[in-house]
């Protein structure tokens, strides 16, 4: 848990899109019962349950996320079709922004509108990605295990190949391998298609579809577990939980300590031990090197996002040695112009952003390109 003490609230609210009447447990940071106002405004998150589940199986979740210093929103789907479910967290998007701006609402200037989040868990987490894809207020995202379920199974399909490739906001997605519940890990083409310039894959090493369920009612887990064939782990849970909310605390927070859970030494040290399977895509897009002149002209996509402070160019002459200090860095620039060449060599390039804190994701590489001989 964080450093916040939580409590909670049930709010009540019509989608006029969906027709869609919710009850939402809403959870944040508290002081004596009230919003804590120390650290407000708040970022917020909208948390979209699973098929046929409800909010009280995730009530651990929201309680967790919010002892870190959000408001967190869980309503009670009542149509399962993933259109409606989609429609109804934006409207939820609106329902925070409209609370933040009612005078009569606890949350009243309490919540920073331009810092929003969504996760979810399987069908959910499908939901996650699907408005991830569609709606600009989402800053960052976190699909736990999502599903897709064919469409010769379902109502409404989602067509991830068209769609996903909206994606912008930083993703993480946190699978667990190929089982039942999960439709055999078919989250791996929703991720692969994303177009998140920062996206990351953490796979829970022997994981459950149970395991993303922070609930004190046993029950639940039971069915669980009896319906996908695989146990709950509560270390599991930890670390799912512990990800997620590292994630929004490095997208949505700016807390550049929580780099070393997602990407650094804590980030290595569970895959040592065999908890997790990380696969991280950060790596700055469109990465060319072309002679330009009697240089080297070097071009990149910039990735628009607080996390991303600048570049760093790295040179080599050897393909794949590149030495711990860079060439040069580029700041929040797209370009850079080597006019430090030696004529007739030939030269390797790898790029990788920083964030505030300097700590680099991981590198993009271009290459070989050979300088010509003077005349």
């Amino acid at each position: 848990m964080g450093p916040y003490a939580v409590a909670s609230i049930r709010a009540r609210t019509t989608n006029p899109r969906t027709g869609s009447r919710l009850e939402t447990d809403i959870y944040y940071p508290s002081l004596d019962g009230g919003l804590d106002p120390r650290s407000a405004p708040y970022p917020a998150l909208v948390f979209a349950h699973g098929f046929l589940a409800m909010p009280s199986m995730y009530a651990g979740n929201g309680q967790h996320l919010a002892s870190w210093g959000y408001v967190v929103a869980i309503p009670d789907f009542p149509d399962e079709h993933v259109e409606v479910r989609a429609s109804d967290v934006g409207h939820l998007f609106s329902f925070l922004q409209a609370q933040n701006t009612d005078g009569s609402s606890r949350f009243f200037e309490q919540i920073d509108t331009e810092r929003f989040g969504v996760v979810g868990h399987s069908l959910g987490g499908l939901t996650t990605l699907m408005v991830a894809a569609r709606d600009a207020r989402v800053k960052a995202a976190v699909a736990l295990d999502p599903v897709r379920p064919p469409d010769v199974w379902w109502e409404g399909g989602w067509d991830y190949r068209a769609e996903a490739p909206a994606i912008d906001a930083p993703l993480a997605v946190i699978g667990a391998p190929a089982q039942r519940c999960n439709l055999f890990a078919n989250y791996r083409s929703m991720y692969a298609a994303a177009g998140s310039d920062h996206r990351t894959q953490y796979v829970l090493v022997d994981g459950s579809h149970c395991d993303y369920m922070d609930t004190a009612i046993t029950p639940f887990i039971r069915g669980c577990n009896g319906v996908c064939g695989r146990a709950f782990s509560g270390e599991r849970l930890r670390l799912s939980e512990g990800y997620t909310a590292a994630w929004f605390n490095y997208y949505l927070q700016g807390d550049t300590q929580s780099y070393d859970y997602l990407f650094g030494s804590g980030m290595r040290a569970d895959a040592r031990a065999g908890n997790i399977v990380p696969a991280i895509d950060t790596a700055p897009r469109d990465l060319k090197a072309e002679t330009a002149g009697h240089g080297v002209h070097l071009t990149w996509s910039v990735y628009d996002n607080p996390l991303v402070s600048g570049y760093h160019i790295y040179r080599s002459e050897s393909e794949g040695q590149f030495g711990a200090q860079p060439l040069a860095s580029a700041g929040r620039l797209g370009t850079y112009d080597d006019a430090s060449i030696v004529p007739g060599r030939t030269y390797y390039y790898a790029l990788a952003s920083y964030d505030p804190a300097g700590q680099e994701q991981s590198r993009a590489f271009a290459g070989p390109v050979t300088i010509p001989l003077q005349d």
